[in-house]
């Protein structure tokens, strides 16, 4: 009888596993809003897509189950209004013939594990036939009476040039008049300058180029007051002092979840441009000024890790205190991290942040200033079967952890090991499992100072010239 309870019990803890994981999935919704007007094969249009949670959308077109074109593939996206314009083309660069087609949508989160899926129809007509201009018509024209001209026009070249040479006389005389008046004008006209929109930016954000050293990303030029305590006053060669100052300085966050993202735009007028986006509750951004509803400021974008700057709203923002007695100091040019208590440095140990491709340029680290929110710990490492222990959230979808173990709460750390003091990752931080010889620093020793001591601020020095124009700069 024992035994059949034990059966019974273990069975019943499967399908409770198995209901939480549906329900964990089922959790987060997926909804898409396509045209609800046909579509003309060829034309350009576009699909909305909102979530629960941020993370990477793929999606497709078929028809009765056969894949017609790939849509998009890993695509970023946010919680709201994702909207993913598209031309009616298949895989074959063909427009899409007339009938009905289903749009499918697969969302996975940053660890590469499908959390949503979505499906449309949708309708498609004829592509649009390309009329003869009026152009068009009247150079077939041309052509065709061009040969009937051509005696006309041999006779009257004669006169013509006859004609011609009698005017350049009068011509010249009066092109000498008319140079004159015209650069009597010109001396006496004053320059105008176009006037700048109040509400509208300088320059935008910086755009990803290759360079020799690889993937470049643009950077900007902060107002900061550079004799001011805080993070955006600070360089490669500050003192621990002024580093000090920065941890205790008062940050400024938006309040959206700590898991999602919030919009900068370029201008406050409704016709505003995204210029990026910012991690929820952890990341720290530099406020220029306030202009009632919205407020100026800067910060290092999720998307690529470009510096922007542009406008948030005010009501998205408050402050928050950080940790009095720590803080944590990413040097991203050499790929280190320093730990400071109470104003001094107490250990350092080697890093690895994330390395951007020219397809994933969202795995670069963005630079910045954070604290540390909810710890996680084990979880998988972006869906390669790899698992990182002591996994601290520092802002939405990047991480502070150890090094990856082949095994859930493995011992083999050989995934990322040699890795360590250069870039390497998805965009996690990524600390030894082995204490350093400087303080003893390593992930474990991380989490467990984390334990008791929260809003720890963590500094990331970005690895190119903040004093530089971004790259497209106007």
């Amino acid at each position: 009888m024992f035994k059949h309870l034990r059966r019974i019990a273990v069975l019943t803890l499967c399908l409770t596993m198995m209901l939480t994981a549906c329900t964990a999935f089922a959790a987060v919704k997926l909804k898409l809003t396509v045209p609800s007007k046909e579509v003309r094969g060829a034309d350009e249009y576009t699909i909305t897509v909102n979530t629960d949670e941020p993370g990477f959308l793929t999606m497709n077109l078929t028809q009765n189950g056969k894949h017609i074109a790939a849509l998009v593939k890993n695509h970023e996206i946010h919680t709201k209004d994702n909207e993913v314009t598209l031309t009616a083309l298949d895989d074959n660069g063909a427009p899409i013939a007339p009938g009905t087609y289903t749009v499918t949508a697969v969302l996975v989160d940053q660890f590469g594990v499908s959390c949503a899926e979505a499906s449309k129809d949708m309708q498609f007509k004829e592509p649009k036939v390309e009329e003869e201009t009026t152009e068009s018509k009247d150079s077939k024209n041309d052509a065709s009476n061009s040969s009937s001209k051509k005696n006309t026009e041999s006779a009257s070249s004669k006169k013509s040039t006859e004609s011609e040479s009698s005017k350049k006389n009068t011509e010249s005389e009066s092109s000498k008049k008319n140079t004159e008046s015209e650069s009597s004008k010109k001396a006496s006209a004053k320059p105008t300058a176009t006037p700048k929109p109040t509400n509208m930016l300088v320059y935008e954000s910086g755009k990803a180029v290759v360079g020799a050293e690889g993937y470049e990303i643009g950077v900007g030029v902060s107002d900061a007051d550079k004799t001011a305590k805080g993070y955006w006053a600070l360089s490669s060669d500050s003192t621990d002092e002024e580093i000090w100052a920065a941890m205790q300085e008062t940050m400024t966050v938006c309040t959206v979840g700590e898991n999602e993202n919030a919009y900068i735009y370029n201008s406050t007028a409704e016709n505003r441009k995204r210029l990026g986006t910012i991690s929820g509750t952890s990341q720290g951004l530099n406020v220029i000024y306030e202009t009632g509803k919205w407020t100026l400021v800067e910060a290092f974008r999720v998307e690529d890790g470009a510096f922007v700057r542009g406008y948030i709203r005010s009501n998205t923002l408050r402050t928050v205190e950080p940790n009095p007695t720590y803080g944590l100091l990413i040097d991203k040019n050499t790929q280190t991290l320093i730990v400071y208590k109470d104003g001094k440095r107490i250990g350092s140990t080697p890093i690895s942040t994330g390395l951007p491709t020219a397809k994933y340029l969202h795995r670069e680290t963005p630079a910045g200033e954070y604290i540390t929110v909810t710890r996680r710990g084990t979880l998988e490492y972006y869906g390669s079967g790899n698992f990182c222990k002591y996994t601290i959230r520092v802002g939405g979808s990047y991480h502070l952890s150890e090094i990856p173990t082949t095994k859930k709460n493995g011992s083999d750390y050989s995934v990322l090991v040699d890795s360590l003091g250069k870039k390497a990752t998805r965009g996690n931080i990524v600390v030894a499992h082995d204490a350093s010889t400087d303080g003893g620093i390593n992930a474990e020793w991380i989490w467990n100072l984390t334990d008791e001591n929260k809003r720890v601020k963590v500094l990331i020095l970005d690895d190119k010239n903040r004093d530089s124009v971004p790259v497209g700069s106007k």
